[in-house]
């Protein structure tokens, strides 16, 4: 049952989130508390609920409230968001949801506001879950960014945002040079961990139930990784040629810079770039598969700093988005993405489209990625590039369970995978 202590670190958590823009990995890392891992775990599960479900239950809490908080009281608000999500979504006691609310007031140093949260609290078991009188509360979205994607895909759009409020699946990429899928399912199902094939990745396995990756069967020695099965499209959309000098631009943390060595042994060379603070994941994840690359920390758009004047032959972009396409697996993007993000990330990435291209040979193929669902930063970027070069024609793709769009192909979040978006670019 949650303590106290885990409800005034959940509170901690969301409020570094919600109030300072902290991301919600780094507010966890830091907040969440040491020790017994049952209460970690309570912990995590309660903050990370709380801000998923946010812009519902602060409407719910507005309500309940006679008179808004101060603003040097916002912790509170955290720590009421918290046991109402605890209300609705664990299966705990309402005593002890309540009791373990109300016993956190006093570790944020707000007990005199014990009386406040007991009422708040009873008050919704008294009342019952309000039923929600306008869809941002429903799909608990803020407003701009329900309109945005309702724009975008009018007919897809509830079930995209109704996916942002569920728990993402693990799914795992097993390393065809170590084992086949087929024989990995077996291994798990040897050993009673139940898991399924993915319909659209032919490396992809999903487990019904997530486990911490230091016990998970075959991670360690590099016989699975985690990725997200849309994720795992890469070498479905490249054709690198024999010999092929290849950089993966914005690489971290390596999960595509891995696959596309597991999958193509031919290729002659694979420089892996990115921001210096960002490389080491890279490099851990290349020791862990046993896999060779030239890693080079360095910032994409000063070519000079990096590049050594030989062109690439496959140059793989996934570029800094919105985070739009895997909401539900970092929920606090909503929180910290405001309507002029959008304009900005489009114009980086067409920055970015165009630097890269001066460095491809002739011949040569660029493939752009992103983990967006907004067509300023899919189509936009890539249509500002057929338009402006003579010699960039476009290589229509087609994968499996992706929809087609005027440039490339558009994964929607959805039960089995994020939102992600291909498209490739050939060098005429």
């Amino acid at each position: 049952m949650p303590t106290g202590e885990v409800c005034a670190a959940a509170a901690r958590i969301v409020h570094d989130v919600t109030e300072n823009g902290r991301s919600l990995e780094a507010a966890t890392t830091a907040h969440l508390p040491k020790g017994d891992d049952r209460r970690r775990s309570e912990t995590r599960e309660i903050a990370w609920g709380a801000v998923r479900w946010w812009f519902r239950y602060d409407k719910v809490l507005s309500s309940k409230l006679h008179r808004p908080l101060r603003r040097r009281d916002r912790i509170l608000q955290s720590l009421l968001i918290c046991g109402l999500y605890q209300l609705d979504h664990l299966r705990e006691p309402d005593y002890a949801v309540t009791s373990g609310t109300v016993d956190a007031a006093s570790l944020l140093g707000a007990a005199r506001a014990k009386g406040l949260i007991n009422a708040v609290l009873r008050a919704r078991l008294r009342d019952g879950e309000p039923e929600p009188n306008d869809e941002e509360t429903a799909l608990a979205t803020p407003g701009w960014l329900l309109e945005l994607i309702r724009d975008t895909w009018p007919h897809d759009w509830r079930n995209i945002l109704a996916s942002f409020n569920h728990k993402p699946p693990m799914t795992l990429r097993v390393n065809p040079l170590k084992q086949s899928r087929d024989e990995y399912l077996q291994v798990l199902q040897d050993r009673g961990i139940k898991a399924s094939a993915c319909n659209a990745s032919p490396w992809g396995v999903t487990l019904e139930a997530p486990v911490n990756v230091d016990e998970l069967v075959g991670f360690r020695d590099g016989t699975v990784s985690v990725q997200d099965a849309a994720a795992q499209m890469t070498p479905l959309v490249c054709a690198p040629p024999n010999g092929a000098r290849v950089l993966d631009a914005c690489a971290a943390p390596g999960g595509k810079t891995t696959h596309l060595l597991e999958h193509f042994r031919h290729i002659g060379s694979l420089v892996a770039l990115d921001l210096p603070d960002r490389c080491g994941t890279i490099e851990d994840n290349l020791s862990r598969l046993g896999l060779n690359a030239k890693v080079l920390a360095a910032d994409l758009l000063d070519v000079d700093t990096w590049w050594d004047g030989v062109p690439f032959d496959l140059i793989l972009l996934d570029a800094p988005c919105s985070g739009t396409g895997v909401i539900r697996r970092h929920p606090d993007i909503r929180h910290h993405r405001r309507p002029a993000d959008i304009a900005h990330y489009a114009a980086q990435q067409k920055r970015m489209v165009h630097q890269l291209w001066e460095l491809l040979a002739p011949k040569g193929e660029m493939v752009y990625v992103t983990c967006s669902i907004l067509m300023q930063e899919n189509d936009g970027p890539v249509r500002d590039l057929c338009t402006r070069c003579d010699d960039a024609q476009l290589h229509h793709t087609a994968l499996p369970g992706a929809i087609k769009t005027d440039y490339g192909v558009q994964f929607l979040p959805n039960p089995t995978q994020d939102g992600l978006y291909y498209a490739s670019l050939k060098k005429v």
